[in-house]
């Protein structure tokens, strides 16, 4: 069943002088920050990155004690992006039946980020 949808479109260029989205632990993971680092074009993933971070929380905007933290844009062997979850956000998603599907596209100047949330009970569900 799906649950909700949430979009970000991202200009690359806004995040040009945002040093402090750069600092672990404040809206990506060391982890995430290190990848970014050593990505071809480091603006370009913080982009795609912080879109798909925006379209969770517009998808789901209010989940109580969520942190930007608690999801981390992994990929797979393939490349394929998806969002680990944790803390009150990976809470939420487990006792509701959720998953949270992403995809990250780049064109031109832009990151657009969109994520699906399906799963069984719908969003005022506990």
């Amino acid at each position: 069943m799906l649950i909700a949808v949430g979009h970000d479109l991202q200009l690359v260029a806004e995040l040009a002088g945002r040093d402090d989205l750069r600092e672990p632990d404040v809206i990506f993971t060391a982890a995430e920050c290190e990848r970014i680092a050593r990505s071809a074009d480091p603006l370009r993933s913080l982009a795609g990155a912080f879109a798909a971070k925006e379209a969770l929380f517009k998808a789901l905007p209010a989940i109580d004690g969520a942190f930007w933290t608690d999801m981390e844009l992994v990929h797979d062997r393939r490349g394929a992006p998806s969002l680990r979850l944790q803390g009150a956000l990976a809470e939420r998603f487990e006792r509701a039946g959720w998953r949270a599907l992403l995809s990250i596209s780049h064109s031109g100047d832009y990151a657009s980020a969109v994520v699906i949330v399906d799963g069984e009970a719908p969003v005022g569900a506990p």
